[in-house]
């Protein structure tokens, strides 16, 4: 029901575009209840109508205007949800135009909130606000009386995304700035704060109910800051460094330093994400060309497997993206080391966090595409019958994706 909601309120909006402003006000409430929503899916697509409506209605600074209230919302969903539509509002139209001064207050105020979920929410919000403002917001922060231990935690983060190269935020930026006391990504004028700028904007599709063809959009990054998909991981299948192999024992020796990194979880989990990077360099440095490399790639499943099942999102998006690779450059010789695997990525696919759910989905559908592999099958049809909505749901879609794209000979 809440989904048909949504559809019919998607449709209104299409076919209103700018005239749906006068009720805004009347579904904004109803909007921001739903950001708390039990079904991750309804929550998802309630984040992509409220994008849509800053898309097509009106400015994202007119919307949350009328949402600092969700904020201090009783439902704990709701106050994390509206966390993440911040995030997502501002990597799809960046700061400007956003008065921020007007908002971090009450980010600031979830910093202390009961549940984790809400504190972590609350950080990610500041540390995507810092990405786009800079050392602006840090100095705001400090002006906040906020407990010495919380802002060492949130200052870290932000020189952790400072030395990513991630920020957003031009060496001007600090310009954009007019009064003393304010985050602002610089003042709205006239001609931003009726519509988005058109440099940032993007297309949000009519919300719909996923079906399997169209599942994988709905899921794309307008659902969820952090999710990824295929593109972005066939984007950073050669982003590792480049390195020079000249014979098989050294091939040997370098996947076996790999190897024992992996496989102790004690190492630092930034030393386990360039270990798996350099899997990816081995394989652009022509490692699978030497005769040993079958065998290394055999004892690479375990310490591949952990990594998949790495409580840090960055270990796990790096390991599926590794094991996307190696399947595009291997296929069918990816067999053993596919049928392996794939039961730990169906187990990402229900996981909360969307960077480790969608990771998991790319890498099996790169997978799927790559490897046609008989024994496959069977662990995709039982997997059909699991008791998570969301693995079962995908699984039908994987099967859709091996009737397209798999030989006959193999499925029969």
């Amino acid at each position: 029901v809440a989904l048909l909601g949504l559809d019919l309120l998607s449709a209104l909006v299409t076919r209103l575009q700018e005239k749906f402003r006068s009720h805004v006000g009347t579904v904004l409430p109803s909007l921001i209840d739903r950001l708390g929503d039990s079904k991750d899916q309804v929550r998802d697509q309630d984040q992509i109508l409220l994008l849509k409506i800053m898309e097509q209605v009106a400015s994202p600074q007119y919307l949350w205007d009328r949402m600092l209230g969700g904020f201090k919302h009783k439902n704990t969903r709701t106050r994390e949800g509206v966390c993440l539509c911040l995030i997502t509002t501002l990597s799809t139209y960046g700061a400007q135009g956003i008065t921020l001064s007007k908002i971090v207050p009450h980010i600031c105020n979830l910093l202390g909130d009961p549940t984790s979920q809400v504190r972590d929410g609350a950080i990610n919000s500041l540390v995507e606000i810092y990405k786009h403002v800079g050392e602006r917001v840090r100095m705001d922060l400090t002006k906040k009386g906020l407990p010495q231990s919380r802002l060492n935690v949130i200052f870290n983060k932000f020189d952790e995304v400072q030395r990513s190269g991630n920020m957003v935020a031009t060496p001007g930026s600090d310009k954009n700035f007019e009064d003393e006391d304010s985050v602002d990504g610089g003042r709205s004028t006239s001609s931003s704060s009726s519509k988005p700028s058109s440099a940032r904007r993007t297309v949000v599709s009519v919300v719909r109910r996923p079906s399997a063809a169209s599942a994988s959009k709905i899921t794309s990054k307008e659902a969820a800051a952090g999710a990824v998909d295929e593109e972005d991981f066939v984007k950073a299948f050669e982003d590792a460094p480049s390195v020079q192999i000249y014979s098989n024992r050294e091939m040997e020796d370098q996947m076996s330093k790999i190897r024992e990194v992996l496989s102790d979880e004690k190492h630092d989990w930034e030393h386990r994400v360039v270990a798996v990077k350099k899997v990816r360099s081995l394989m652009m440095g022509g490692a699978a060309e030497y005769e040993g490399f079958p065998q290394q790639l055999r004892l690479m499943e375990a310490p591949l497997k952990l990594s998949a099942k790495d409580l840090r999102s960055q270990v796990v998006r790096e390991a599926c993206i590794t094991l996307g690779y190696l399947s595009t450059l291997l296929g069918n010789k990816f067999d053993h080391c596919a049928e392996s695997i794939m039961p730990t990525l169906l187990n990402l696919v229900p996981n909360s966090a969307k960077i480790m759910a969608t990771s998991g989905v790319a890498a099996i559908r790169i997978i799927l595409r790559h490897t046609h592999y008989a024994r496959l099958i069977l662990i995709i049809t039982s997997n059909c019958t699991s008791k998570s909505v969301a693995v079962r749901r995908r699984c039908y879609e994987f099967l859709e994706l091996m009737l397209l794209e798999w030989p006959t000979n193999t499925m029969e």
